[in-house]
């Protein structure tokens, strides 16, 4: 790594750029999940700004960088309501020595997400939703338009994924429970959605949400965002978990709560797929804490299915084994967005 670090120095400091010492995205779990691009903390020489650079030499990872900032440009040319999401300013996208280089501004923020009062972040996660969901795609030349840019998801779509992630595991009765439901799935499609809206793809500065990963926004069922927000808050703040969910049952219908809890079962069967996948690429503790989560995040999918709150017990005992099986890299790292 050291030695890839010192090429993308030589390739950036001609642009303009230097890196930081500190690479947080580089260190703990999070290495285990780049794919093919590196997301690099450096500073821009002339002004002494942070920035963030994105980074990459390899065919998927390109492609990668140029879809997000295809996204990012489409996003921005939208009128937000209030401008509640905003996007980092673009400071320099292009190919070097076989390098495509993406640099944007580094959005500082005081303190994190959950540091907010818990107050604070209901309505802000409140807003990021809803402004989402104010975006529809309603008719097939709305779907046309923007297909060529953000996939578009389905019941169908939903089903097929899942069954690939599920196929001879113990996953397979789930699969045919939200089969079962297709039609409500449906029922709330083609909205805009970010699959990943948790705290370390996010920054707040004022009262505004500053979306650091646009790769992810597609359109899909409208409750997959607030499935893949709540499933994070049910270990890192279960009252804002317990708070957003009271508001969907007392101010939605009993079916879109229906059409929240499949979209939680679906990212769970998610996360038991990545957990699985990567378990035999782990060792010593981090082997044993993904064996952990795998146990963990089965006990949270039985939850969902049967609409009942996950033991206090049971996520307890989690986060103590947890804590206790990260690495010191690890618990630095979760120190940039998570208390804990």
């Amino acid at each position: 790594m050291e030695s890839n670090l010192a090429k993308i120095t030589q390739i950036i400091e001609p642009l303009g750029f230097s890196l930081d010492q500190y690479q947080p995205h580089l260190s703990g779990e999070r290495w285990l999940m780049m794919r093919d691009k590196l997301v690099l903390i450096g500073y821009q020489n002339e002004t002494k700004e942070k920035v963030v650079i994105k980074v990459s030499d390899k065919i998927s990872g390109k492609k990668e960088i140029v879809r997000e900032k295809k996204v990012r440009d489409i996003m921005n040319s939208l009128v937000f309501s209030d401008d509640s999401i905003l996007f980092p300013a673009e400071i320099y996208f292009g190919l070097s020595n076989n390098h495509l280089v993406w640099v944007a501004k580094f959005i500082p923020q005081e303190k994190i997400f959950v540091q907010h009062s818990l107050e604070e972040q209901f309505f802000t996660a409140l807003r990021a939703f809803e402004t989402q969901e104010a975006f529809h795609a309603s008719t097939y030349r709305h779907l046309r338009e923007i297909g060529d840019t953000f996939p578009i998801l389905t019941a169908q779509n939903y089903l097929d994924n899942f069954q690939k992630f599920s196929a001879g595991s113990a996953l397979t009765k789930t699969f045919h429970y939200l089969a079962d439901h297709r039609t409500i799935i449906d029922r709330y499609a083609n909205h805009l959605i970010h699959t990943d809206f948790v705290p370390h793809n996010f920054r707040i500065s004022g009262n505004q949400i500053y979306m650091l990963d646009s790769s992810s926004f597609c359109f899909g069922n409208k409750y997959e965002s607030w499935a893949r927000f709540l499933n994070y808050m049910l270990i890192h703040n279960p009252k804002l978990e317990n708070l957003l969910l009271n508001y969907i049952k007392q101010n939605r219908s009993p079916e879109e709560y229906l059409a929240l809890r499949l979209m939680r079962i679906y990212k769970t069967g998610y996360l038991l797929n990545y957990y699985a996948e990567t378990l035999n690429k782990t060792t010593g503790d981090l082997h044993i804490l993904t064996q952990r989560r795998l146990d963990f995040w089965h006990q949270v999918l039985g939850a969902l299915i049967d609409d009942r709150p996950l033991s206090s017990e049971v996520l307890e005992r989690y986060l103590v084994e947890r804590d206790q099986l990260r690495s010191i890299e690890e618990k630095e790292r979760q120190r940039e967005f998570a208390v804990a």
